[in-house]
């Protein structure tokens, strides 16, 4: 029986829904259920609602509504994932792999949610370690060349046993929701978001023989940049984090925390993916 005291916050771009009508129209059909919503400290003064949210309080929220596109839910699922909250995203994005609902299907998810007609998503988190600084991404870790006329030597371990070294641009490590991202651009494979793996994908590697690689979300990678090679950069799901100096290695493994994903059709990973490539083929003359 649904809980009349549910908590929901909603986490929007703003850049995306500019004038808020969509924040606005997702706010007005879960409240007329009796859903409380809870908006980011960034719409205060911008929307009416129950009330506001930081990622500072303690704010007992039930489920987290982002309102953007891929990246939107990317931004505030880590800090979800430790808060234990699961996430559902409405798409205003162009790609939307990760998100769940369209707009124009508000009144429908609005219903869904109040039934209790979804289910919760597990997916892996990664986690980099650099000494004694931590970085955690959804998506992928990147080991990205900082001097983009030079390429950069990089070793690859699996728990300590050598794997290949990489004369390369970069090289990505990346979980079964990062799969479909950067990892696929760079010749990667697609993942089904329930497979425990990671998948290991070299980028313009200067080799005959690199390729991708899919192991055990269990084992641990190690990368070293190699002598004579310009600092590295670390990137965590597309933010800089840190530099990787030569010679230093960085450890990458799955995070304790797992992230939430609100899911209402159970077979979804599939069909989206099907629709989402042939819409990624398409020219701009053929889109119209």
């Amino acid at each position: 029986m649904y809980n009349k005291s549910m908590k929901v916050g909603i986490y929007t771009n703003i850049h995306k829904d500019k004038g808020f009508a969509v924040t606005e129209k997702l706010i007005e059909n879960f409240s007329e259920r009796g859903i409380l919503c809870y908006a980011h400290d960034n719409l205060k003064g911008k929307v009416e609602c129950a009330g506001f949210f930081s990622e500072n309080d303690e704010n007992g929220l039930d489920m987290m509504l982002t309102v953007g596109g891929d990246g939107t839910m990317l931004s505030i699922s880590k800090w979800c994932a430790v808060k234990k909250i699961p996430v559902l995203g409405v798409n205003l994005g162009k790609l939307g792999f990760l998100t769940e609902a369209e707009p124009e299907c508000f009144d429908k998810l609005a219903q869904d949610i109040v039934s209790e007609n979804y289910t919760v998503e597990k997916r892996t988190v990664l986690c980099a370690k650099l000494d004694e600084k931590r970085f955690y991404a959804l998506n992928e870790i990147v080991i990205a060349r900082r001097n983009v006329s030079k390429m950069i030597m990089l070793k690859v371990d699996i728990d300590g046993a050598p794997v290949d070294m990489y004369y390369c641009d970069g090289f990505i490590a990346c979980t079964p929701t990062g799969s479909t991202a950067y990892s696929l651009s760079a010749g990667g494979p697609v993942i089904s978001p329930t497979a425990n793996v990671f998948a290991l994908t070299p980028v313009n590697s200067h080799s005959m023989h690199s390729r991708p690689i899919v192991i055990g979300d269990d084992e641990t990678i190690g990368i070293t940049l190699q002598a004579r090679a310009d600092d590295a950069m670390v990137i965590a799901d597309g933010k800089n984090v840190c530099v990787l100096p030569e010679k230093k290695t960085i450890r990458i493994f799955k995070a304790p925390k797992r992230a939430l994903f609100v899911r209402l059709n159970k077979n979804g990973f599939y069909e989206r993916l099907l629709r989402k490539l042939n819409s990624w083929s398409l020219t701009p003359a053929e889109e119209s």
